[in-house]
């Protein structure tokens, strides 16, 4: 049996950013509890695992600020648009902390410029 979902439905993440946590935990746990220390190690690297195949697949994640739309509304005239401030946002979008260390070569050299940049303006009296 297939489902096919029509293309009007918005999508809707399985996990809240504010369940995840516990997520792990609960592994952890069950995992120690289940299978003592060899349990936790194994737990431990499949997160890992897991956590460094999603930096390579995911290398960036929405802006806080502007929700990944890269403008902000007016406060007074809500209808009105301006570029994000934010000085990490491009276009929504900032790549992840980890991505920036151990993920694909052109988001690490990415990450590179950005700091590189931001040491630059500041030296040069010119950051925010």
């Amino acid at each position: 049996m297939r489902l096919d979902l029509p293309a009007i439905c918005a999508y809707r993440a399985m996990v809240r950013k504010t369940q995840f946590p516990w997520l792990l935990i609960g592994i952890l746990v069950i995992s120690f509890a289940a299978f003592h220390i060899l349990g936790l190690i194994l737990a431990v690297l499949g997160l890992g695992v897991a956590y460094f195949s999603s930096l390579r697949l995911h290398p960036r994640m929405r802006h806080g600020r502007c929700k990944g739309t890269g403008e902000v509304r007016g406060a007074v005239f809500t209808w009105t648009h301006r570029k994000c401030p934010g000085k990490v946002c491009q276009g929504g979008r900032q790549i992840r902390w980890g991505a920036g260390l151990w993920g694909a070569e052109h988001v690490r050299s990415e990450r590179a410029r950005t700091v590189q940049a931001k040491v630059t303006a500041k030296e040069g009296n010119r950051w925010r």
